[in-house]
């Protein structure tokens, strides 16, 4: 880029990748904005700054900016806001906050209207700006934020939550805003929390519904207590672990992976992409396949890069590659001396007459040379929820045999963990096995004599008393969950068909029986 710049907004507006604001060396801000058009990054000047602000492409094509730090060194909110237009690259001031913010979000309603919210070392409110000139107060919030997200809803509505208050602390527990509707709460964070960003997000880059259908979901990447990571599949006010082959990898030959933005969704490949980095100054892309149940993951990652800024701010560019840009290193007061470097994850060919000397221009990005780990099919994974067994109609299979393919599928069941795989079928079984689904079937009502659901829950059930006599400290909604059950009622029927007691009853006789 023209300027370095860290705390600056980027977005893809009328096909070209846009950068916004920030602050620039010296912790200065800086009244700027550059779009990237024919090899080039071509310079502009913003009306305002915007470090840290706001950022949300309309869909009338222009780009409403607001807020940010008021003064040089991250200090201070501000009420300024500016229309861009991608069609004459021009930025045009009209009006102002109805209270100052840095660090907030904003998302756009179906009505025009645009939902804003969070900030930083200051008081939070939901405020609505009408799609023209003016912003006003909409209602209190439960808990104030920074950097939230904001959903849609099917019914017209927005809900507003995140992980960190507007003092970046850990909120304990999370209160979900509505626009319209009320405050409620969401058992699954409980143990797992929003994952905590220092740059700015734009919630529909995380879109993943029909929007011709009204249908409103996205994807948000959690972290529970234990650094682990998990993909939420929202719909509407309902909060599911997204099912995925194996566990999240946070780890790899070089160290601790540090996952760092929201999804970033390509619509067009059903992808999404989760960005983080490593002590070595590796990259790394998470890549989900969210349309598969389960998910299959691939982690792409990099060369040491140290000219990559830890901080970069991620866009997903029209051929569905990530573009990232600036942002600091990891040494003290890198916010002194952000950076200019822009680099290219490239998951998708590009025509080259298309991207206009794009691949000349980016020369630096022959040194980056992306690798890939295949995520294994590792069924043994724990997975962060599962979702319940399905069954093909079993029909009559050959009964010789029978006994050596119920060792076979005792032995995936025990060495492997199968039970625990998210969307567990007959077919995953079978697959395993390279058998026919409905030998599988078959062979477990004639050796077991009951279903192939009720054979997995008798897995599941196991699983979870280990959990529970290691873990007495876990909530019986976590037990559930990592056992592979649905929710924690899940757990207490099928617990008390096969036991005759409730998860608790059991829990406190094992626990009062003194050991041998």
């Amino acid at each position: 880029m023209n300027v370095p710049r860290s705390g600056h907004s980027v977005f893809v507006a009328n096909g070209e990748v846009t950068v916004a604001g920030g602050h620039t060396s010296g912790f200065v801000l800086t009244p700027t904005a550059e779009y990237f058009k024919e090899g080039e990054w071509h310079l502009l000047h913003t009306v305002y700054t915007h470090d840290g602000g706001i950022s949300i492409e309309m869909k009338s094509g222009k780009v409403l900016l607001a807020g940010g730090f008021k003064d040089n060194l991250g200090i201070g909110q501000s009420f300024e806001v500016e229309l861009y237009n991608p069609a004459t690259h021009q930025f045009m001031g009209f009006g102002c906050l109805d209270q100052k913010r840095a660090s907030g979000a904003a998302m756009e309603l179906d009505s025009g209207r645009v939902v804003i919210a969070g900030n930083w070392y200051a008081d939070d409110a939901i405020e609505v700006f009408d799609g023209k000139t003016t912003f006003s107060h909409a209602r209190n919030v439960s808990q104030s934020r920074s950097l939230p997200h904001i959903f849609r809803t099917s019914d017209g509505d927005a809900m507003i939550l995140a992980g960190y208050d507007n003092h970046g602390s850990h909120i304990d527990t999370i209160v979900i805003d509505r626009f319209y509707g009320d405050p409620f709460t969401n058992e699954l964070f409980d143990n797992w929390k929003p994952l905590q960003y220092d740059l700015a997000q734009h919630s529909d880059d995380s879109f993943i519904g029909d929007e011709s259908k009204g249908e409103c979901r996205y994807l948000m990447p959690v972290e529970n207590k234990e650094g682990q990571l998990a993909i939420v599949d929202v719909r509407d006010t309902i909060f599911t672990p997204l099912p995925t082959i194996c566990s999240v990898p946070t780890e790899s030959q070089w160290g601790r992976i540090k996952y760092i933005t929201p999804v970033y969704v390509d619509r067009q490949h059903q992808r999404g992409y989760v960005v983080g980095f490593d002590e070595t100054n590796r990259l790394y892309a998470l890549s989900i396949d969210y349309a598969k149940t389960p998910a299959p993951l691939v982690l792409y990652y990099t060369d040491p890069l140290p000219e990559a800024g830890m901080r970069t701010i991620p866009v997903l560019t029209t051929e569905g590659n990530l573009m990232l840009t600036g942002g600091i290193g990891t040494e003290p007061n890198s916010n002194f001396s952000p950076l200019a470097s822009v680099w290219l994850l490239r998951f998708n060919d590009m025509d080259s007459s298309a991207t206009g000397g794009f691949n000349k221009w980016m020369w630096s990005i022959c040194a980056l040379l992306l690798l890939t780990i295949l995520i294994a099919c590792l069924l043994w994974c724990r997975k962060p929820k599962e979702l319940p067994v399905s069954e093909e109609p079993a029909v009559s299979a050959p009964a010789k045999g029978n006994a050596r393919l119920m060792q076979r599928i005792c032995e995936l069941m025990e060495n492997q963990h199968i039970y625990l795989q998210q969307g567990l079928k007959v077919s995953d079984i079978a697959s395993a096995l390279g058998t026919n689904s409905r030998y599988i079937s078959d062979c477990i009502r004639a050796e077991r004599g009951c279903s192939l659901t009720k054979f997995v829950n008798e897995f599941r059930v196991e699983h979870a008393k280990r959990l529970m006599i290691e873990h007495p400290e876990k909530k019986m909604s976590a037990v559930a969950m990592e056992s592979g059950f649905s929710n924690d009622k899940a757990l207490a029927r099928c617990f008390k068909e096969l036991t005759d007691l409730t998860p608790t009853e059991w829990k406190t006789q094992s626990m009062s029986t003194p050991k041998q």
